[in-house]
């Protein structure tokens, strides 16, 4: 047998699936930080560093690695020394990367106007974060996996709303079509 690391990890999930439970905790984070913080920025990102951290450290650190967007969809952060939950060092790394790269994201997507386009810098650190998986065919692991040496996989310990979507989806056209 090999003794390559490689060889003995579990499959990863793929790249779209990781976007929707990304997109999906982003989206309770941002719609918190709003109601919650207010128009301004200052308490805003407080909320919203306040809500990640607590849904994508505290949470996954207690139950299985898997925040409430990973849950929905199936998946869980673990470790790649030891395929187990990563400690919350590890996560609090992991996600102080990605939690400022989505909010200054969404902080740029949602002040866009016809005379601030300059807010799409914003979105660079993002990109960079996500392109780092997105090019590198051997190892799609973006930039805060790679730095906190996490990696997320497939669990059947969750809700399955990929699935559930499609048989939605294919029970809905099929009713259209009759």
């Amino acid at each position: 047998m090999d003794d390559n690391p490689l060889y003995f990890r579990a499959p990863r999930v793929p790249l779209w699936r990781r976007g929707c439970a990304f997109g999906f905790d982003s989206a309770i984070a941002w719609i918190l930080a709003t109601l919650i913080g207010g128009p301004t920025v200052g308490p805003r990102l407080l909320v919203f560093a306040l809500t990640w951290f607590s849904m994508r450290v505290i949470v996954p650190s207690s139950y299985f690695g898997q925040s409430p967007g990973r849950w929905a969809f199936d998946m869980r952060v673990v470790s790649d020394r030891d395929n187990r939950t990563p400690l919350w060092q590890d996560l609090a790394k992991r996600e102080g990367i990605s939690g400022l790269a989505v909010f200054l994201a969404l902080l740029g997507f949602f002040n866009l106007g016809t005379r601030n386009a300059f807010y799409l810098i914003l979105l660079l650190p993002l990109g960079v974060d996500v392109g780092v998986a997105w090019f590198d065919p051997v190892d799609p692991s973006a930039f805060h996996d790679r730095v906190s040496q996490t990696r997320v996989v497939a669990t059947r310990r969750g809700y399955s709303l990929d699935l559930k979507v499609k048989k939605w989806v294919a029970l809905i056209s099929r009713n259209v079509k009759q």
